[in-house]
């Protein structure tokens, strides 16, 4: 008798990993922070991803990623970065922020599905004091295309 439950068990699993499809691998993506710079992938292939978020600056540093809209072009999207002028308008409502201390790495992550023809900006808008202009304007953007 003892051999039965086995035999039943081990059909039920082999029809549950049968049925199963394998979900797209989760891929993982380090920004990194610098005084005044990310360094982060041009591109990025379509899929679920996790972005972490490390700061290797001497200052405090924050990424804030979100997604552009889908009739905004790379070119439009690096015009919006770099004038450190980002409407809402163009903008997706879907996104996130971390902030590190100078040499620290984040605990938490932002996941994001990603899709082909998408375009992620990556933007610090922290100043180092009153009266200083926001990291952004220091050349502090980026821009992720996916793949």
């Amino acid at each position: 008798m003892p051999f039965a439950p086995r035999a039943g068990l081990a059909a039920v699993a082999l029809t549950l990993t049968g049925a199963a499809r394998p979900s797209p691998a989760l891929r993982h993506v380090t920004i990194e922070a610098h005084d005044y710079s990310y360094v982060v992938p041009a591109t990025a292939p379509a899929g679920p991803t996790v972005f972490h978020f490390v700061n290797r600056g001497h200052v405090l540093h924050e990424v804030q990623l979100f997604r552009f809209n889908t009739n905004v072009d790379d070119s439009t999207a690096r015009a919006y970065l770099a004038s450190g002028n980002v409407p809402d308008s163009v903008a997706d409502m879907s996104g996130g922020v971390l902030i590190a201390a100078p040499g620290q790495t984040t605990r938490e992550a932002l996941y994001a599905e990603l899709r082909a023809g998408e375009h992620y900006a990556l933007m610090c808008q922290f100043r180092d004091g009153a009266g200083k202009p926001q990291h952004a304007m220091l050349g502090m953007v980026a821009l992720v295309t996916v793949r």
